[in-house]
């Protein structure tokens, strides 16, 4: 499997760390997960730990890890119709409720998920794991 790999324009040196901008691409788009990118905006920026020596305005090659990408693919998509799922087997057949209400139930899982999707997208917007594989 191929990492995504993005150009980015060094904006801010502090210490081990620079701050790039990234513009954000037409997959960003479609993302449930925004702001484990903080892609909210067209420029993405990013803080990533280096030890290469760069200066402002620098281009730079970015890879973004592919188990985030799975990650998030599977919690934007997959995980809801398990949640959905396993609330309506859950009531339907734990708890014997009717195939109505088991139904209503299930639709609350989905909306839990959601919330659960934004919990996730919250606590790990700060924690991307960017690389910065070369200076151009």
């Amino acid at each position: 499997m191929d990492n995504h790999e993005d150009i980015a324009i060094v904006r801010k040196i502090e210490e081990n760390f620079v701050h790039v901008e990234v513009e954000r691409s037409g997959s960003c788009d479609g993302c449930a997960v925004s702001g484990i990118c903080n892609s909210n905006e067209r420029i993405i920026l990013h803080k990533i730990k280096t030890e290469l020596k760069l200066t402002i305005g620098d281009k730079v090659k970015v890879d973004i890890a592919p188990s985030l990408r799975i990650f998030s693919s599977f919690i934007v998509f997959i995980f809801p119709i398990i949640t959905m799922l396993l609330f309506y087997v859950i009531s339907k057949y734990v708890l014997i409720f009717s195939e109505d209400l088991s139904i209503v139930i299930s639709l609350f899982g989905l909306l839990l998920s959601g919330l659960f999707i934004y919990l996730i997208d919250k606590k790990f917007e700060n924690r991307l794991s960017f690389k910065i594989i070369k200076k151009l």
